[in-house]
């Protein structure tokens, strides 16, 4: 029994140079372990607090291929890649938590695809698939929230995702395996009759390419401006701005200034009926080191019916554009107007500078397969200068919660067919994919 009570009194002396916690004293140590609580250590304490926190985790497996037709193009390519992301958010303390994340992309087996801007994997044969290897902190930033009656305030500070509205103008991309971040500085504030505001000062955008091509992470002193107000179940309307100004010489023409009206729905009609809509208007000039005259307008317009989770609705889309240099640009977005993403950019080519797409899009779940949701969508694409008629393209995609076995579980498939008239090359893409998300 002594030889017990010396290994505890050593065990605690151990502790006491490890945490830096005295000893207890004689007539303490004599107690029974039911009667003495356990010691709270600062390491204890930091444990407990970090527990607390919050963990996020996604992994993406996808094989991807793309094929186009005629020159340079020798070859279809291909990308089998898996994306792994992990992030810590630390509990709130007096309204400050710091959250971290982690991404990296491997190429898994045998891969021929081209990312241009990459030196490494730049294959001017192949076209282009823009998941590059990786291994980056893709997010890192310090928060702060306040609450107050009728009025919330967040600041956010550091490597983040941001978004604006639709994306259209300003976002990561969700789809691809690096889905890119902003450095900036954020504000939002959550304000009385269902108003709310978002500005943010962004110092340098890491894009999809790669933190590491040569375009990967160009600086620059961009101001974004949201205002917004929304009536539920009726209409949300945001007004906008954003002055995009690069500081680096080789996108100094990218540089503009962009003001914009954004009205969208649904307007429900009861639980299983609404109308579909959205209508918008932006006017973009050139800014700050852009030399060339730019003085384009962007519509956006869409309606249709929605019934019990499914979406049918007609659209329009114009990026203006007079001239190479005259024209509508979004260089902080993802690609938008078909799965090829042959429209990156808008447009000049093919004897037409700037694009209208016309489109239905179909989207809703699948009967008897819970959890799974379809799209389909057909465009018709023209220039906005000489309407020039570019080509067509048929997207289809279907995605499946496996909630039998768990609804973090999603598998799926995205398939894009253009076909050429005055523009590009007859093109197919297609990708079948795997995530589990946490």
């Amino acid at each position: 029994m002594k030889q017990k009570w010396a290994l505890r009194i050593f065990a605690l002396c151990l502790a006491a140079i490890f945490c830096g916690i005295a000893p207890l004293p004689v007539a303490a140590q004599d107690q029974t372990p039911q009667d003495q609580p356990p010691q709270e250590t600062p390491s204890r304490r930091l444990w407990s607090w970090l527990n607390e926190g919050n963990l996020s985790f996604n992994t993406r497996f996808r094989f991807e291929a793309f094929e186009r037709d005629g020159a340079p193009f020798t070859a279809p390519a291909y990308a089998p890649t898996l994306r792994v992301a992990l992030g810590y958010e630390t509990p709130s303390y007096d309204g400050f938590s710091l959250f971290a994340q982690g991404e990296s992309v491997f190429v898994l087996g045998p891969a021929d695809y081209s990312d241009p801007t990459l030196p490494s994997q730049n294959r001017p044969d192949r076209p282009s698939i823009l998941d590059p290897k990786s291994l980056e902190l893709s997010q890192g930033y310090l928060r702060w929230k306040h609450g107050i009656p009728h009025k919330n305030v967040a600041l956010t500070v550091g490597r983040q995702e941001l978004t604006l509205n639709d994306g259209r103008f300003l976002s990561i991309s969700n789809w691809r395996q690096v889905h890119g971040a902003f450095d900036a500085a954020r504000v939002d504030t959550e304000l009385p009759l269902n108003f709310s505001f978002t500005y943010a000062f962004i110092n340098r955008v890491y894009r999809v390419v790669g933190y590491d091509a040569t375009d990967g992470k160009p600086p620059m002193h961009t101001h974004m401006m949201n205002l917004k107000w929304s009536k539920p179940g009726r209409i949300n309307a945001a007004l906008y701005g954003l002055l995009l100004d690069y500081r680096a010489p080789a996108q100094f023409d990218s540089s503009t200034q962009t003001y914009g009206l954004r009205l969208t729905g649904p307007y429900q009609y009861d639980k299983d009926w609404s109308l579909v809509y959205t209508a918008e208007y932006a006017k973009q000039k050139n800014y700050g080191t852009n030399l060339n005259r730019v003085d384009a307008n962007y519509y956006l317009g869409e309606v249709g019916p929605g019934w019990r989770g499914f979406q049918l609705k007609a659209g329009y889309a114009l990026l203006g554009g007079r001239s190479a240099t005259d024209k509508l640009s979004t260089p902080l977005a993802p690609p938008f107007n078909g799965w090829t993403d042959l429209f990156f950019n808008n447009p000049s080519g093919g004897g037409g500078n700037g694009l209208q797409a016309r489109y239905l899009h179909a989207s809703g779940p699948i009967r008897y397969l819970d959890g799974a949701v379809a799209t389909l969508i057909y465009y018709d694409y023209h220039s906005d200068n000489l309407h020039i008629h570019y080509g067509s393209e048929l997207d289809s995609a279907m995605s499946y919660k496996i909630k039998r076995v768990s609804n973090h579980w999603e598998i799926g498939w995205r398939f894009g067919r253009y076909w050429s008239d005055q523009l590009f090359t007859p093109a197919l893409r297609t990708s079948v994919y795997t995530s589990f998300t946490l």
